[in-house]
């Protein structure tokens, strides 16, 4: 007689860090040692769980307890019973992650061994990329210093971008590390550098396009697609921490563009009653790449003027202001 199943003990990134085989039913899991399967954690009770087996087939039992069980995505009370189903079922009770195999359900094929891949196996797309941002950042600072001490910001600026990125990836790799005990210093590399150029590229579209086709709103909510940047890349990153939980991890990066943005939205609005980042445009290209169609003198003052009420307005509030405060002022004196 064969074993009717098998309860694995789980690493947090998913790996099995024992198992042990059920001879026959039932199954007692928790921390008393006369157990099937004892679990030394201060937050499972000391029955915590029965698995056996009835004519409806295999069931989780959950005991006496505090904190209950969560059955795949289902949480279960003290007393409380759930199906294990046609699939190996995920356990967790305290903090103690679990995989429960019954003897009849089909084994997943065999996955392919691929080597961890080192750094120097991606030499050549790494090389690229650093090529690519390095030409970037040396166009960047042309543009923003003078030819004087163009050299002297082009040295700042690199010692600076080094620093910082072998520091961002340095932090992710101990992370990647610590938890998967695989530091993936390459691939963290790769991300952030094509998160760089991502946002390079995408900042310079915004800032053409706004100028091209007279499109002040695009550049303006620019910071919009940047959070969706660094949502990706964190994405990216995590799915070398947190390799097996991709929905959560997926879910999170959504969330954290999405707060980001509306607080953005709402800084805006509170320190200059818009919603925008820019005032104006600040960015000018050739007049050949311009495709609106020029505004003659006569319209544009006319859309000057229609300013001038919402001026007065801001003044006098900041004048009748003023005035509050001097007044009150006075009277503390």
């Amino acid at each position: 007689m064969g074993a009717v199943a098998l309860i694995e003990v789980l690493e947090r990134d998913g790996t099995p860090r024992h198992g042990v085989a059920v001879p026959q039913w039932p199954l007692r899991v928790g921390r008393a040692l006369d157990n099937d399967l004892v679990l030394d954690d201060p937050h499972v009770a000391p029955h915590h769980l029965v698995i056996d087996r009835d004519e409806s087939g295999a069931f989780v039992q959950v005991g006496e307890t505090l904190n209950g069980a969560l059955l795949g995505t289902q949480r279960v009370d003290a007393g409380g019973r759930g199906a294990v189903g046609d699939t190996p079922l995920a356990i967790t009770i305290g903090r103690v992650h679990l995989r429960l195999r019954l003897a009849e359900h089909a084994l997943a094929p065999e996955l392919r061994l691929d080597p961890t891949r080192s750094l120097a196996q991606g030499l050549p797309l790494l090389a690229l990329l650093l090529l690519l941002v390095g030409a970037m950042e040396v166009f960047n600072t042309y543009l923003d210093t003078d030819p004087d001490g163009f050299v002297r910001a082009l040295g700042s600026g690199a010692i600076s971008a080094i620093v910082g990125l072998m520091g961002w990836c340095g932090v992710w790799t101990l992370l990647s590390k610590l938890f998967t005990r695989q530091g993936h210093f390459g691939w963290h590399l790769r991300v952030a550098l094509i998160a760089v150029l991502a946002w390079e590229l995408i900042s310079g579209a915004t800032q053409l396009l706004s100028f091209s086709l007279s499109w002040p709103w695009l550049s303006d909510f620019k910071f919009v697609l940047g959070y969706a940047v660094g949502a990706t890349l964190l994405y990216f990153h995590m799915l070398a921490v947190e390799p097996y939980r991709h929905r959560r991890v997926r879910q999170a990066a959504v969330a954290m563009a999405l707060v980001g943005t509306a607080l953005s939205l709402w800084f805006n609005w509170q320190n200059g009653d818009r919603l925008g980042s820019e005032l104006y445009m600040s960015h000018l290209f050739p007049p050949a790449l311009r495709v609106a169609k020029p505004v003659d003198t006569a319209s544009f003052m006319k859309g000057v003027a229609e300013l001038q009420a919402t001026l007065d307005a801001k003044a006098k509030r900041k004048e009748d202001a003023g005035d509050d405060g001097g007044e009150g002022g006075g009277d503390d004196e």
